[in-house]
């Protein structure tokens, strides 16, 4: 059986309700990395922000895959587009190292969506702290951070401190930006490219339920 989605897990099939070995390996292995997310904050922990709500929810989405897993497949109807039938494309070495290629860039997605939130932030701080000096009614009334220990310095030399950090931030910004924009058009390409030879077969959508990627694509509702 293909391997369609680069999410999806290669179904065995069983008669009874218990995943076997090889499928509970590949569930744990679909929770440590969502524990991970959760524990690097972003987005996972500002949707769960509890571990405890994080557990029900990575075990309701398990149950919701066993149910689809091993549900009764529903026939599915051939496609035929100018007299040959593309319901099962040839999965070649190349397809798989695009599909590879566009797991990789979605995940470096994520870690950027989340590094460029944290940038902004920073840059608000800095600018918090720059109007804060500038509010300073007495001079040497500062204090700037120097590796693990604080030195008192003068107001000129916290304004001229703070500026290069708030240049150093800006530019670490843009770097971000500029890098997602590249993310963003390799995807494209490679969607584009996947998309077109696999249709509906394939998944490419991040935003998909996390159930769904626990699943082989023939076994998901549609």
């Amino acid at each position: 059986e293909i391997f369609r989605n680069y999410f999806a897990l290669k179904a065995v099939p069983r008669h009874n309700a218990e995943m076997d070995k090889a499928n509970r390996a590949r569930v744990e292995k679909w929770k440590q990395q969502k524990i991970s997310e959760w524990e690097k904050g972003g987005k996972m922990r500002e949707r769960f922000p509890t571990r405890k709500e994080l557990d029900k929810w990575m075990e309701g989405q398990i149950s919701k895959a066993q149910k689809k897993l091993f549900a009764p497949k529903k026939p599915k109807a051939k496609t035929v587009v100018g007299g040959t039938s593309d319901d099962d494309p040839e999965v070649t070495w190349e397809d798989q190292q695009r599909i590879n290629s566009y797991g990789r860039l979605n995940q470096r997605m994520i870690e950027l969506d989340d590094e460029i939130k944290e940038q902004k932030t920073l840059g608000s701080n800095i600018e918090d702290a720059v109007q804060d000096i500038e509010a300073l009614l007495d001079d040497d009334a500062c204090k700037i951070k120097i590796g693990e220990i604080f030195v008192q310095v003068s107001n000129e030399v916290a304004e001229e401190f703070v500026a290069e950090k708030q240049k150093d931030a800006a530019k670490r910004l843009e770097e971000l930006v500029a890098e997602k924009r590249e993310l963003v058009t390799k995807m494209e390409t490679l969607k584009v490219i996947l998309k077109g030879k696999f249709g509906k077969n394939i998944n490419l959508d991040p935003n998909a339920e996390d159930e769904d990627h626990l699943v082989p694509e023939g076994k998901r509702s549609s």
